[in-house]
């Protein structure tokens, strides 16, 4: 039997070109199969929102493709079905985005209703009225009645404070009831422009050929005048915050949160790789210091997990979710936590514990954009807060030439006590007790 030969790589950089209305466009090719993923990334999400109108821009994502002047209000997503395309919409702190994978085939159809929404949406009554509702009841039921949510909500909102990534996507419920057509019609005129969009692919189509596709359908939609936006940052003359909840089925818990930089406002290269691996390093996989010591070799957790979100135009947040053992306090539980963090950040990482964080971070991106809508969605979250996509190729490298004292300096200079935030949870039957 004659062995199959194996199937291409995909391509190994990021082409990118500009329109000149400022649309900017990225691409990287992966022939492996007839198949792409058209992302248009509009730079505005939830942390761009004004006090009292939040959730303008997770309404807008709900609204947007509810008609245009070539598409009535359902038909994109019936008729991206029907392509074989899997339509779907997301909003973030950063981004309102409108991701598509489909056949290459297909692409030029696609291209053309997200150009035509973008020049034309029609953001009329009626939809607006059941999208809201909508949204609305999307908050109830994934916030307000989930007690983790809105313990997370409410630990946002102390570690951010009033610098916009405090501001949960979904919108706070009294500013959704508060609402208006004419509000969102007027964050669509002022945000949702070419010149404030990006539009991410990959798969299966060249270069020349995204080029003609694009400039047909989005070059004639003009560019307007943006806004001026403050960048998010950590104020200055911090000290350590703390909150006690007690809801109605929350489980007993800690979160622990470390103001830093993210991968924009990180002082270099170095710096900014070396805080990605400090939540490997930490708290991901059961080799990991924290993981071992208070899960494994001492259960005084149930559970940990961690998160680092390097994509931000502003400063970002490490952040530790520590479920308690029985009869463990949350209190007893931080003081430990923070015990072990404080030992972590005054040494240097042993080689075998760098070495294997590196390796898990590598293996987990490797895996992860193998997918082309993967590949896609890491473009448009570096461009959307300022970072180049092309430079995504580099960052194999960038990982794996952290040093143990790179990471020491990091960790010293911002796992600190001023920049530390806490959320003890309790169930609320214990505080009645």
């Amino acid at each position: 039997m004659t062995e199959r030969p194996s199937p291409p790589l995909p391509a190994s950089s990021v082409s990118a070109f500009t329109l000149a209305n400022g649309l900017r466009v990225y691409l990287r090719e992966d022939h492996r199969a007839p198949l792409v993923s058209a992302q248009l990334w509009y730079h505005v999400g939830s942390s761009y929102e004004p006090e009292g109108h939040t959730g303008l821009s997770h309404a807008l994502e709900h609204l947007l493709f509810e008609g245009s002047s070539k598409l009535a209000a359902g038909q994109y997503s019936a008729l991206m079905t029907l392509l074989g395309g899997e339509p779907n919409a997301f909003t973030g702190a950063e981004a309102t985005v409108f991701p598509l994978t489909l056949p290459a085939s297909r692409l030029e159809i696609a291209l053309e209703a997200m150009a035509d929404i973008m020049a034309s949406a029609t953001l009329s009554a009626s939809p607006f009225a059941r999208e809201l509702a909508v949204v609305m009841a999307e908050r109830r039921e994934d916030v307000d009645n989930n007690p983790l949510a809105l313990a997370m909500e409410h630990h946002l909102l102390l570690a951010y404070g009033n610098n916009g990534y405090g501001t949960p996507v979904i919108g706070h419920a009294t500013d959704l009831g508060h609402m208006t057509l004419a509000a969102a019609r007027t964050w669509y005129q002022t945000w949702y422009h070419p010149n404030n969009a990006t539009l991410a692919v990959a798969g299966n189509v060249t270069l020349p050929q995204l080029q003609t596709l694009v400039a047909r359908h989005f070059a004639a939609i003009p560019a307007h005048r943006l806004p001026v936006q403050q960048v998010p940052t950590t104020p200055s003359g911090q000290v350590r915050r703390c909150q006690t909840l007690h809801l109605q089925g929350l489980n007993t818990a800690v979160i622990i949160s470390f103001n830093l930089p993210s991968q924009c406002t990180a002082s270099s290269s170095s710096q900014a790789y070396a805080l990605r691996l400090l939540p490997e390093m930490l708290a991901q996989g059961y080799a990991s210091i924290l993981q071992r010591n208070l899960v494994l070799n001492e259960p005084l957790l149930q559970n940990l997990t961690s998160r680092y979100e390097p994509w931000r135009r502003g400063d970002s947040l490490l952040t530790l979710y520590a479920f308690c053992s029985p009869q463990v306090t949350p209190e007893a539980a931080a003081e430990r936590l923070t015990l072990e963090i404080e030992t972590f950040r005054q040494s240097v990482p042993a080689t075998a514990d760098l070495k294997r964080a590196k390796a898990r971070l590598i293996a987990r991106q490797v895996f992860e954009r193998d997918d082309i809508a993967k590949q896609a969605h890491f473009i448009g979250m570096q461009a959307t807060c300022g970072l180049d996509p092309v430079a995504l190729e580099d960052e194999r490298q960038a990982i794996e030439a952290v040093t143990a004292e790179q990471v020491a300096e990091t960790a010293h200079a911002f796992l600190t006590e001023a920049r530390t935030a806490i959320t003890f949870m309790h169930h609320k039957e214990s505080a009645d007790e």
